[in-house]
């Protein structure tokens, strides 16, 4: 296996890595969302974005190394992993493509969990919202039926409930 070929065996074992934790940190975010917990929530999206700071620097480390195998085995230089792939010899193959089918599985996952963590963020927020709206519009001046039936303006101090009938 030439140095580049091993490099880059490395760099896609990393992002494979890296990915991995990504799917842990989401999942332990969907569980900070259900549970309302916002400071494990907050955790986990800083902790995210320091990985996905890290994936971008192995993206681009393995779009270089790619670069330079696609190059070695006279392939365009904007070749992607299964043209290498192709040109590898046997056990070269056999380890990128279960590489090659881990990180997409990998990839598919995340994108689901990321849709799934938006839906419940967005829900979340929408059932805050409501809520916070229905306090509101109980709390703030507005105008009522009095004791005599006349039309009169609810104090800041007044309760959710009127007791009058």
């Amino acid at each position: 296996m030439s140095q580049g070929m091993t490099n880059l065996v490395d760099v896609l074992h990393a992002r494979r890595a890296s990915m991995e934790e990504m799917v842990q940190l989401l999942a332990r975010e969907r569980e900070a969302i259900i549970g309302c917990d916002t400071e494990r929530l907050h955790e986990a999206t800083s902790r995210k974005l320091e990985v996905a700071a890290a994936m971008e620097v192995l993206d681009s480390n393995c779009r270089q190394l790619m670069t330079g195998e696609a190059e070695r085995l006279g392939l365009p230089a904007n070749a992607t992993l299964t043209p290498i792939i192709g040109r590898c010899t046997p056990d070269e193959q056999a380890e990128l493509t279960a590489l090659q089918k881990t990180i997409a599985t990998l990839a598919a996952e995340i994108r689901q969990l990321v849709d799934e963590n938006r839906r419940f963020l967005g829900s979340s927020l929408t059932t805050i919202n409501r809520s916070l709206a229905f306090f509101q519009s109980r709390f703030t001046v507005s105008e009522t039926y009095g004791g005599s039936g006349q039309m009169v303006e609810r104090g800041t101090n007044s309760s959710l409930l009127r007791r009058e009938i």
